[in-house]
């Protein structure tokens, strides 16, 4: 039984355990939540919701209705938060931000077949890159400092449980066979990615969006057995009546083809097959296996010949070899010929995945059929050649990113410059900084770890692992550069911080708006009392109790919390010039050690601080992890980060965390549609990371019926002052006005202290020196008032006061800034809610260009 929190009253119910039939007639109002995975009590302050639609991970419930209408939440936190297992997606950080790299690019690039292809080329190839990259450092790990050298040292895998088997007589003696076992590391990595991507590919990406096609009214059995064809739920735009397709033939009558990809040139969110991803998903998936594949066993191959030939063995089954170097050469070659295609058939990426997987499987009977040699100390011989190689060709496919984003030109809202490459730039940065400090842990754990640029000529009386000098010398500038930079532009905050509450026009500003349109209220006038500084006439009480008279602190953090709000803003700029410092010198530390064959510059102070901060950075990825199992409030705090980088469908880097709007789209379009067909209206709630939801649902005009009636109220939105920043092609002016021309109304409520939310439209109104709240619209002034699509959106954007006054009750605190989540309780939103709720109940709709069917 709902049980409302701030009104007990009983409502009318079935007896017993029947849960009450959902009236899907009338005015709905359905609210969505924005990131940290708000639940369904919090959202409708209500203790014991039902549930109406959808499952345990995504649904929709509904408490008692309001004010004549039924109130509805779609809560959808546990596609990113909820379950404590998704807490280890932060694992995928690094492929989390090469799939949103892909989607940076700008209009111009967008709008040009050749540009966008080109963009897509690179940022593919980047990401492939990122995906060897991580199987580099395993290799690294498991054939050379696990299989190797441990392994041919008794007192080193003795002193592990783990690695104890590595000194069983087919191994011992047999170097080529240990490598192999420690190539166990990578393929296994590489497995459980396969098995996560097509888990979550099934979960996420299986949703198909609803499709409306045009077609001949559909007959339906009248109530004596003739057909009928006036009406019916295939008439007005809805599913037929079994759910099928259309029987007229045409787009609905047959299986609808999935699509290649949403990465395609001038498709945009509104494109009926953006939210289709499953196909291009697997598709990228056998690619990124295939490849991983084919680099594990040219690796293996490669350093298991060089170790034999270095001791002086005969190499065994050189033809092997060669046939394996042919074979994975030829998966990876053919991997980035189909990332570059638009679109390819089925069997190409499983003929990649079966080329992979061959030619690992033959890397691995070259080296188990070495024969056994006396092996030396020091490091696995080729593995040095092997990842210089292939940290050079890693770089290349980054710096090929730079022309396709440097002739996608920049305008002002923008990411700062070049967004594809500064993400794919700190994806690589972050993977390795985890990885190469993982690596380091790891072989403190059996050994002595020595990076030392030469080896000693005796074995030392201790036994050592060797890294490689390159790994130990980059660790400076992977850790102690970017510390510095972040120090910096922390200082550099923190000062603009402290200096927003001394300016004095900023002040003047703040107090003058506030004493000329906050009066004092007509309730209690006793005890209000004003926190502006200077204020006459103190409250009697004060007076009576000998309290002060003002608050002269208020005006200033009012303004500090305005500097807040703009600081996100300033992030792209770190971001940019990490980037570009860090591909800087990755440039430069290639040419010194290749050109000039010598080490990374590095001092011993900076060399000591980088193996500190590498060793700590796995250590705080634990804490943060385990933190986030067992807590769901830490738990909440994660899933903000994969709400934003996780929205995107994943057509750059397959093995990169689910998109939730995979699912979470079309489940919104089928409910809109459903309320649609029982006759409903809706007046759609929806607050941060909910807008966007609520914007790429309402763009798809093919997944809404023709004649619907939708209006939309945003809070704290950040399509503009976010996703329009950094996914301009995608979230533009152009596609915020075409939506607000499909919407009955439109309002976004904003605050200036919102340090995520903020205006949609640049065409609104700009704010005056005051805070002057802009006026509702008058019913049929709105964005579209005549229901019609096309019409020009008019005053959209709402500015609303934060705080909202300068009064407050004696004794009580002073108005605090409610910044982005005040608005749930701001009485200015939902008394447009209501007046929104009364005005489409009484709106007809729009005449029919015919009847359609539901498809998907």
């Amino acid at each position: 039984m709902p049980l409302p929190r701030f009104d007990t009253r009983p409502v009318p119910r079935p007896p017993g355990l029947v849960p009450p039939v959902a009236d899907l007639s009338g005015v709905t109002e359905l609210r969505l939540h924005g990131v940290g995975g708000t639940t369904p009590q919090d959202l409708l302050g209500d203790e014991a919701p039902q549930q109406v639609s959808g499952d345990r991970i995504a649904g929709f419930y509904r408490t008692a209705d309001v004010a004549g209408r039924h109130v509805e939440a779609y809560s959808w936190g546990g596609l990113t938060s909820r379950s404590g297992s998704r807490v280890l997606w932060l694992l995928l950080f690094p492929f989390a931000l090469a799939n949103v790299a892909g989607w940076m690019c700008t209009p111009r690039i967008h709008g040009s077949a050749r540009g966008f292809r080109s963009h897509r080329t690179t940022v593919r190839w980047a990401a492939l890159g990122i995906t060897v990259n991580l199987l580099l450092v395993l290799c690294t790990t498991g054939l050379d400092l696990m299989g190797y050298q441990c392994g041919g040292h008794p007192a080193c895998a003795d002193g592990s449980w783990l690695l104890q088997p590595l000194r069983h007589p087919l191994l011992a003696d047999h170097p080529g066979r240990r490598v192999l076992a420690g190539a166990l590391l990578p393929v296994a990595v590489l497995g459980l990615l396969a098995l996560l991507a097509l888990r979550t590919i099934n979960r996420y990406e299986s949703a198909r969006p609803p499709v409306r096609v045009t077609a001949a009214p559909t007959p339906r059995p009248g109530a004596d057995g003739l057909a009928s064809s006036d009406g019916g739920p295939g008439a007005n735009g809805g599913p037929t009546a079994n759910g099928g397709p259309a029987a007229n033939g045409g787009p609905a009558a047959g299986r609808r083809r999935r699509a290649a990809s949403a990465a395609q040139p001038g498709v945009g969110l509104a494109d009926q097959s953006f939210w289709d991803g499953q196909r291009g998903a697997l598709d990228l998936g056998r690619l990124h296996i295939g490849a991983g594949l084919a680099f594990v066993a040219l690796v293996l191959g490669y350093t298991v010949r060089a170790a034999t030939r270095a001791a002086g063995a005969p190499v065994a089954l050189e033809p092997l070899w060669a046939a394996t170097l042919a074979l994975g050469g030829a998966a990876l070659l053919g991997a980035l010929l189909l990332l570059a295609a638009d679109g390819c058939p089925d069997r190409l990426p499983g003929a990649v995945l079966v080329a992979g997987a061959t030619a690992t499987v033959g890397a691995a009977c070259f080296a188990a059929a070495q024969p056994a040699y006396g092996q030396p100390f020091g490091y696995l011989p080729g593995m040095r050649t092997a990842a210089a190689l292939t940290l050079a060709v890693v770089i290349a496919a980054l710096l090929l990113v730079l022309p396709a984003a440097l002739l996608g030109g920049w305008s002002r809202g923008q990411f700062v410059a070049f967004g594809p490459f500064v993400a794919l730039t700190l994806s690589v940065l972050s993977l390795n900084v985890v990885l190469l400090g993982a690596m380091t842990r790891v072989g403190d754990l059996l050994g002595r770890v020595s990076a030392r640029a030469t080896l000693p000529r005796t074995p030392p009386s201790r036994h050592e692992l060797y890294l490689a000098p390159m790994s130990g010398k980059i660790l400076q500038y992977l850790t102690v550069l970017p510390l510095a930079m972040i120090l910096l532009f922390c200082l550099y905050e923190l000062v603009s911080y402290a200096r927003a509450g001394t300016r004095p026009e900023t002040l003047a500003e703040i107090r003058d708006w506030y004493r000329r349109h906050s009066p004092r209220p007509e309730t209690e006038p006793a005890w209000q009392q004003s926190a502006l500084a200077g204020d006459p006439a103190p409250p009697p009480a004060a007076a009576w109790l000998g309290g002060p008279t003002s608050g002269t602190g208020w005006v200033a953090r009012v303004a500090r919390a305005r500097r807040f709000a703009r600081m996100p803003h300033d992030v792209d700029k770190l971001l940019t010039a990490l980037a570009a410092a860090g591909t800087v010198l990755l440039v430069a530390i290639q040419v010194r050690y290749w050109v000039f064959h010598k080490l990374p510059w590095g001092t011993q102070w900076t060399l000591t601080l980088g193996s500190y901060l590498a060793a700590g950075v796995p250590l705080a990825v634990i804490v943060v992890l385990r933190r986030g199992w067992s807590n769901l409030s830490s738990r909440r705090r994660i899933g903000v980060l994969w709400d934003v980088t996780t929205f995107w469908p994943r057509a750059y880097h397959p093995l990169a965390p689910p998109s939730y709007a995979e699912r979470a789209v079309p489940e919104l379009q089928r409910r809109l549609w459903r309320v649609h067909d029982s006759g409903g209206r809706v007046v759609l709630a929806a607050h941060s990371q909910g807008t966007v939801l609520a914007a790429a649902a309402l763009l798809q005009r093919d997944s809404r019926p023709d004649d619907d009636v939708v209006a939309l109220v945003t809070f704290g939105s950040p399509l503009r002052t976010l996703y329009g920043w950094a996914f301009p092609a995608y979230f533009g002016e152009a596609q915020l006005r075409e939506l607000a021309a499909g919407l009955h109304a439109w309002r976004n409520f904003h605050y200036r202290t919102d340090y995520i939310g903020g205006p949609v439209l640049p065409a609104a109104p700009p704010p005056g020196s005051g805070r002057a709240v802009a006026a509702p619209p008058q019913p049929g002034t709105g964005p579209t008032g005549s229901g019609l699509p096309g019409a020009e959106p008019t005053g959209v954007d709402v500015e609303l006061p934060d705080p909202a006054t300068s009064w407050y009750i004696y004794g009580q605190p002073q108005p605090a800034a409610a910044r982005h989540s005040g608005y749930w309780s701001d009485p200015a939103v939902w008394r447009e809610v209501e007046r929104l709720a009364a005005e489409v109940a009484t709106v007809p709709p729009p005449p029919r260009t015919g009847p359609a069917q539901l498809t998907g």
